[in-house]
């Protein structure tokens, strides 16, 4: 007789038949733990419970609640205040902290839901830039920041060629004047003016300078900013007066990439004055510009007398970097009786934050000894960061910082012979007490 042998199970109906038995067992314990805790179970003891109302809650019938039900609006606790409620009666003092500030419902005026007529703000705030600003003040209260007029000022510009370029108005106003920070210094202490450029090329840089540096610090911006007009609007509205950076040619000229509009030495005006045109009309609300580099631009008197008067007759300033050891900028402005400055020196050629320290140091020595003192930088993370910090107590050394626009001045022609003139090696410079 034959011996019949029987197939072996199939692994996967084996599989699935021991997946269903053990989800159907899990199934039952799970509804059946569902059911005694349904049945046996006390809400109000299943943890720890908090409620976040802001408006008063509780068991009376409180003029809040009662506003409620008679479906006027609710009278709400002082604002900015998080009323917090207990539910239950053995709430612990362990409870964790919810980052809330608790409202003391114990006066009359808080149990009434109304603020006292009174009553002033909290005390607290927040502190911006190193100000402290508190409930109901501006940050531009606080800190005094003059937000500057919206630029163009009517009648300060006009188009030549096709472009917008600054002038001096029919009532005989100048943007050297319109477009300067009011300044005034009653004690008559030492001032010192720091300008800092390069801005408008890196957003990151240009942002912090117009944030985080004091208003009176002006700024500079070159002229290949991408849109150098937006930037020139924030920085006046953050008070900062500011300077265009006409750019001049180097000793090193040729090897290096310049500027196209580069305003050339041994030109009497057919090249550079149409590009100095082209400069200007850059942007608006200048009070006035500033060279950038330039050496053997401002070693040529025949190159420097014309964009000294085209300079003067558009109504603006001249402001010179410590860059050169010599220059014909002094003198071409004291014969044209231009608004003039040259900086001390530059607070940055060494880029670590003790060298600016004490390039800052040193500004403040010149300014005691001589009345004023001013500064030139550029926009780099530790240049900004330093003169952040320098001017925070400057007040407390007896120093004053102002506007480079308060140092400018028209310059008598005969001191600037046999001289170089710069601001604090003569006597003291003269302040405009309004810009």
């Amino acid at each position: 007789m034959a011996h019949r042998r029987d197939a072996d199970p199939s692994p996967l109906r084996t599989g699935i038949a021991h997946a269903g038995l053990s989800l159907l067992v899990f199934g039952v314990l799970a509804a059946s733990l569902g059911v005694g805790i349904h049945f046996s179970g006390n809400p109000a003891e299943a943890g720890p419970r908090q409620n976040l109302a802001l408006f008063e809650t509780g068991p009376e019938e409180t003029p809040a609640l009662k506003a409620r039900l008679r479906g006027e609006a609710p009278v709400a606790v002082t604002a900015g205040t998080i009323v917090v409620a207990d539910a239950g009666e053995d709430a612990s003092g362990d409870e964790p902290s919810l980052g809330v500030e608790y409202a003391d419902l114990s006066t009359p005026a808080a149990e009434t839901g109304a603020a006292a007529p009174d009553a002033q703000p909290d005390e607290g705030g927040v502190r911006i830039n190193g100000t402290m600003v508190r409930p109901g003040e501006s940050y531009g209260e606080v800190s005094k920041v003059v937000s500057l007029d919206t630029a163009p000022v009517q009648g300060l510009t006009e188009r030549v060629n096709g472009l917008s370029l600054p002038r001096i108005s029919d009532s005989g106003e100048a943007p050297s004047d319109v477009y300067a920070r009011p300044f005034s210094n009653p004690e008559n202490k030492p001032v010192i003016a720091i300008v800092v450029g390069g801005l408008g090329i890196n957003a990151t840089h240009t942002r912090s300078a117009i944030e985080e540096l004091p208003p009176e610090v002006t700024l500079s911006f070159a002229p290949d900013a991408n849109n150098i007009q937006y930037w020139i609007n924030k920085a006046r509205d953050s008070g900062h007066e500011v300077l265009i950076e006409l750019p001049m040619e180097a000793y090193d000229y040729g090897r290096m990439k310049m500027h196209p509009q580069t305003l050339l030495a041994g030109d009497t005006g057919a090249r550079n004055l149409p590009r100095i045109e082209r400069l200007l009309a850059k942007g608006r609300g200048y009070f006035g510009v500033i060279n950038y580099q330039g050496a053997k631009f401002a070693d040529d008197p025949g190159a420097v007398g014309p964009m000294i008067k085209v300079i003067r007759d558009r109504g603006l300033a001249l402001v010179e970097d410590a860059s050169f050891q010599e220059s014909e900028f002094d003198k071409a402005a004291a014969r044209n009786q231009m608004k003039y400055v040259r900086a001390n020196s530059t607070i940055d050629a060494k880029l670590t934050a003790a060298e600016i320290g004490a390039e800052l140091m040193a500004l403040e020595t010149q300014s005691k000894e001589h009345g004023a003192a001013v500064g030139a930088g550029y926009a780099f993370p530790v240049t900004i960061q330093t003169v952040k910090e320098w001017t925070e107590d400057l007040n407390s050394r007896g120093i004053v910082l102002a506007p480079v626009s308060a140092l400018t001045s028209v310059i008598p022609a005969e001191i600037t012979e046999g001289k170089r003139l710069q601001t604090g090696s003569l006597n003291q410079a003269a302040v405009n007490p309004e810009g």
